[in-house]
C-alpha cells in the first residue's frame, strides 16, 4: 500500500495548491497595473473590473465537487518499461459560513459528503473505493473502513476578514471517528493524507484573491510555501483577470494563472525525501464577484520528483488535472 499511498497524498497536495492553500506567516503578495482600493467609490463590479473577495454570506451553504485524474510515471532499475500508474478521485463537501468572528472574519462548517477513488498499476486495478457501496464490498482494501467513516465529519475553520484561515479544529475528532492506532501503517497513512496541513486546504478559499477591486487584463502575484504531505512546497503564481465568462446562471470573472512549484528547505514526507525538480502548474478560474465564490476550477499540474526511498533514487513524472465545481448553493445549515 505504500506507493499507492504516496500517490494519493500527491493528490492531496494537488487539492491543496488548487484552492491555494499557504501558510499564512510566509505569504507575499504583489499587483501589476492599475486598480482601486476595495473601500474606494469606484469598489463595485463594472464592465471592466470587479471586486475579487470571497464574501462568505451567513447561512449559505455550498456543495463543491473535485475531480483528480492523475498520472505518475517512473523509471524502475532492471525493469525494461517504466511503471505507469493512474489515479482518479472524486470528493465531494459542503461548506458554510455558521457565524461572523469578531475580528470581521468567519467561522466555516465543511462536512465531507461522498469520496471515490481507483488506482491501477499498469493493466492492474489496485484499489477501488465508492463511499456509497456498502462496506462489505471492501473486505480486501485495509483503509476503505476508515474512508467509510470520514464521510459525515465536520472540519471548522475559523478565517480572518480576508477570508485567510487562522485556525482549524476538528482534526482530533476527526481521528477520533476513525479509532486512530499511531501503531498501524495503515492509520498511519490516513493521517499523511487528510492531516491538518491538507484539511486546512479545504476551507481556502480566500487566499488566492486579492480582496480589492482588479480591472480586465490586470493582475496579481502571490508567493507562498506551506507543508503539505509530500513535504514543504513553495508556490510562485500569477493571477489574470483576463474579462467576463457565462458558467451556467453565473457572470464569472476569468482569471487565468500560471506558475512554478518547488521544494523548500527541509522537505520530507512519510520517511521518503521528496524533491520536486520542475514543477509547472497553470489553470482557469471562474469567480462569481456577486457571489463572492469561485464557481469552478480547471487546473493542471506538471512535475518531475525526486525521491529517496529504500537506497534508491526514483524520478517519477507526475502529471494531474484537477477540477472543481460548485454543484449547488443554497441555505440551510
Amino acid at each position: 500500500m505504500k506507493p499507492i499511498a504516496f500517490t494519493i497524498s500527491l493528490g492531496a497536495v494537488a487539492a491543496g495548491l488548487l484552492l491555494a492553500g499557504c501558510s499564512k506567516h510566509q505569504e507575499s503578495q504583489a499587483s501589476t497595473g492599475n486598480t482601486a482600493t476595495a473601500d474606494s467609490p469606484s469598489a463595485v463590479a463594472s464592465a471592466d473590473s470587479a471586486e475579487m473577495k470571497i464574501k462568505w454570506p451567513i447561512g449559505k451553504k455550498y456543495a463543491m465537487q473535485m475531480d483528480l485524474a492523475q498520472t505518475v510515471t517512473t523509471k524502475v532499475p532492471n525493469l525494461p518499461e517504466p511503471v505507469k500508474q493512474l489515479v482518479n478521485m472524486t470528493q465531494g463537501f459542503d461548506i458554510s459560513a455558521v457565524k461572523e468572528l469578531p475580528n470581521g472574519g468567519r467561522e466555516l462548517d465543511l462536512e465531507f459528503k461522498g469520496l471515490t477513488i481507483t488506482v491501477h498499476q499498469g493493466e492492474n486495478q489496485v484499489m477501488s473505493f465508492d463511499s456509497a457501496q456498502s462496506a462489505a464490498q471492501d473486505a480486501d482494501n485495509p483503509i476503505a473502513p476508515l474512508l467509510h467513516k470520514m464521510i459525515g465529519a465536520h472540519i471548522r475553520y475559523l478565517t480572518d476578514a480576508d477570508g485567510k484561515v487562522e485556525k482549524v479544529e476538528g482534526t482530533d475528532e476527526l481521528l477520533n471517528r476513525i479509532g486512530y492506532n499511531p501503531k498501524s501503517q495503515t492509520h498511519a497513512m490516513f493521517k499523511q493524507m487528510f492531516g491538518e496541513d491538507t484539511l486546512r486546504q479545504y476551507g481556502s478559499f480566500g487566499e488566492m484573491m486579492p480582496n480589492r477591486v482588479v480591472k480586465v487584463g490586470d493582475g496579481w502575484v502571490v508567493k507562498r510555501e506551506f507543508p503539505t504531505a509530500a513535504g514543504n512546497l513553495a508556490v510562485d503564481m500569477k493571477f489574470t483577470f483576463k474579462g467576463w465568462e457565462q458558467q451556467g446562471n453565473h457572470k464569472c470573472a476569468r482569471i487565468e494563472t500560471h506558475g512554478s512549484m518547488s521544494s523548500a528547505s527541509g522537505s520530507s514526507a512519510g520517511g521518503s525525501n521528496v524533491r520536486i525538480d520542475d514543477g509547472k502548474t497553470s489553470g482557469t478560474i471562474w469567480f462569481d464577484p456577486d457571489l463572492g465564490m469561485v464557481v469552478s476550477q480547471d487546473m493542471q499540474q506538471n512535475m518531475t520528483l525526486k525521491v529517496l526511498a529504500g537506497g534508491q533514487t526514483l524520478t517519477p513524472k507526475l502529471d494531474q488535472k484537477i477540477h472543481m465545481a460548485m454543484v449547488d448553493s443554497g441555505t440551510g445549515l
